[in-house]
């Protein structure tokens, strides 16, 4: 079960919610103006982010590459609604962060998948129901775990499975609920490059699926090329957009694209974009 783009239900019981309905028109999440100081545990103010604007349609996967430390993480939690801006705001779906978090309205995916390990594979997944207020029921939590490959692993616990495997649960985990907005932090960033390339391909396959709009933060140019209709390209410290490069390939997308001179183009485009950022 999933919810609907408009914040029903799929299996006919209708709810209620405060989120506002997004046109597809209109930017599921909307960055204006951010900026973003830390203080260091000297008192200096260290910038992170300086005049941020850029937008995720309904439906659409946007990356953010840029140089470490050039505040990608800070944009997602700015976004997820975890902190304030210095300046500027951020709407998610049409209104603040903290009300889309409380209606549940986010999937949040970091590179720790965060299992519980006293859990099995089912339980972790179930957990998501249990938050959003309501029973986890079996055959739903079959039915994602198939979708995420990973069925016959339902009584494991994390300590029992690879990298690659507690990364499926996290996604599975976080598309239970049918979120409308995916933020994803350097998810594969700890993998083997194997399983990187395979939950690559799962990721999209699921998106597919789903087509929840995504913002994903990766260091990898490909992996963002390969996964995208925009790449957000950060300057160092403090971050600003200095490139926003639209990916025009077809999809569905597999593997074989990769191999493409239309892939190594955009792959060259994006490299360019990160190396004139000082990246």
């Amino acid at each position: 079960m999933h919810t609907s783009r408009e914040g029903g239900r799929t299996d006919g019981r209708m709810t209620t919610s405060t989120i506002p309905q997004v046109p597809s028109t209109t930017a599921a999440v909307a960055v204006e103006g951010v900026s973003h100081e830390y203080e260091t545990h000297d008192g200096v103010l260290l910038r992170a982010l300086d005049g941020i604007d850029l937008s995720v349609r309904d439906g659409e996967f946007v990356s953010i590459v840029g140089p470490s430390g050039c505040g990608k993480t800070t944009l997602l939690r700015i976004v997820a609604g975890l902190i304030e801006p210095a300046t500027g705001r951020a709407r998610v779906l049409g209104g603040e962060p903290e009300a889309a978090r409380a209606e549940r309205a986010f999937g949040l995916v970091a590179q720790e998948p965060g299992l519980l390990p006293w859990r099995t594979v089912a339980g972790n997944v179930a957990l998501s129901f249990e938050l959003a207020g309501r029973r986890a029921d079996p055959a739903e939590v079959s039915t994602l775990l198939g979708h995420a490959g990973i069925e016959r692993f339902a009584d494991y616990f994390p300590r029992e499975l690879s990298g690659g495997m507690r990364q499926r649960v996290a996604l599975a985990r976080a598309l239970a609920h049918g979120p409308r907005v995916l933020l994803m932090d350097e998810p594969f960033g700890a993998l083997d490059e194997f399983s990187r390339e395979e939950l690559r391909l799962e990721l999209l396959r699921l998106w597919e699926r789903e087509r929840p709009s995504v913002l994903f933060v990766t260091h990898a140019i490909r992996e963002a090329v390969l996964l995208s209709d925009r790449v957000v390209v950060l300057s160092r410290r403090p971050g600003r957009v200095v490139a926003d490069v639209p990916i025009d390939l077809r999809r569905p997308r597999d593997a074989g694209v990769e191999d493409t001179p239309a892939f190594l183009d955009h792959v060259a485009r994006v490299r360019d974009a990160l190396r004139e950022a000082g990246g």
